[in-house]
């Protein structure tokens, strides 16, 4: 089984948008056009491309692995060094996401798929829209008191063994997680096995400073994140009209990017700016699609009972469509294509069309 790094994802995606099989040149262009990769951060991003199809083929002269192995995903279409590429194969079992809650999992086998950093209790992956945060026993050392509030609410401790916490690196990642668009998820340590149990997925509602020992007993800042679980915050359709009354965009986007995490706020009250957020932002959406879907552009397929025409809202940039996001990063599409962008074998391409056409109207709606 082979981790597929965002190289190859993008690589990928773009030889199967071609037909199967297309050019350097072609490749490069599809690359270019999704946009999915920051390329300005890079000296020479085609090389990026070339390197990772030849470590990938048996065709090179670099491949290291075995012919026909799982590392052996590209062929050459008309001959070594004709620059035409096809894929060979795919392992589509290559991730173990989604994960199943309760479910207990080895943590390389978390991070030999998914990526991330195999030290740190908060581990961010650089090739997918996720965090992970791994919690043990082991932190009460250091005056962590991770662990659940109530029955939804979620208390992490930051990372930093030494003096006071700051949002840097992993605490920064969680405290920006809902702009940087990445999806956390909390895995507690099983001590008798090893393990690491999955919990939940959770949304960062705040956050409020606490007081603690450093490594050396020294009193220390920290730094406690209040999450709670999405489904907590998950706002059903019938739902929107009784928290959000109002149906001008302008008026949904300011509630929706409303924060909650000022500390003046109480839980219960950060909870309630929350759920409410979430149901403008999904307002936002379906009043933005005028009844009509906006991955195939047909009319929604029926009416609900309140008279509103039924479109289901999709995360265009997150691995799931639970919790929280950003009014230009979800589309009202039909049931048929919400299916389709997350399970058809099409699903990537499909997705990266969605974004084009998204992008196009939030462009039109700023003029």
């Amino acid at each position: 089984m082979i981790y597929l790094n965002k190289w190859l994802k993008e690589i990928i995606a773009a030889i199967n948008t071609l037909g199967g099989q297309g050019t350097l040149e072609e490749i490069y262009s599809e690359v270019a056009m999704t946009k999915s990769l920051d390329l300005n951060s890079y000296k020479d991003w085609k090389s990026q491309i070339r390197k990772n199809i030849y470590l990938h083929s048996s065709d090179c002269d670099i491949f290291k692995g075995s012919p026909g192995s799982d590392k052996d995903i590209f062929y050459s279409v008309d001959g070594k060094g004709t620059g035409k590429w096809g894929i060979r194969k795919v392992d589509a079992q290559s991730s173990i996401f989604p994960f199943v809650l309760n479910t207990e999992y080895k943590r390389s086998n978390i991070h030999d798929s998914l990526g991330g950093n195999r030290q740190r209790g908060i581990s961010s992956s650089r090739d997918n829209p996720m965090i992970f945060i791994f919690s043990g026993q082991g932190g009460k050392l250091y005056g962590y008191e991770d662990g659940w509030k109530d029955e939804n609410t979620y208390l992490y401790t930051g990372e930093g063994q030494i003096g006071d916490q700051e949002f840097a690196e992993g605490n920064k990642a969680l405290r920006d997680h809902l702009d940087s668009r990445k999806d956390v998820f909390l895995f507690e340590k099983n001590e008798n096995n090893g393990l690491y149990k999955f919990e939940g997925q959770l949304t960062l509602v705040g956050y409020h400073f606490g007081a603690g020992p450093d490594k050396f007993g020294n009193s220390r800042r920290l730094i406690i994140f209040e999450f709670v679980r999405n489904e907590n915050i998950t706002v059903k359709t019938e739902e929107i009209s009784t928290l959000v009354e109002t149906d001008r965009l302008e008026e949904l986007r300011l509630l929706a990017t409303e924060s909650s995490s000022i500390n003046t706020y109480t839980m219960k009250e950060k909870k309630q700016i929350t759920r409410k957020r979430s149901a403008a932002i999904k307002k936002y959406a379906l009043v933005r699609s005028e009844g009509i879907c906006e991955a195939c552009h047909q009319v929604a397929p029926f009416y609900t009972k309140e008279g509103h025409p039924f479109l289901e809202v999709h995360h265009l940039y997150r691995l799931s469509d639970g919790g929280m996001d950003h009014p230009e990063n979800v589309a009202a599409i039909c049931p048929n294509c919400h299916r389709r962008v997350h399970y058809g074998s099409d699903n990537v391409e499909y997705n990266k069309k969605l974004i084009t056409t998204i992008t196009t109207k939030e462009k039109l709606l700023e003029t």
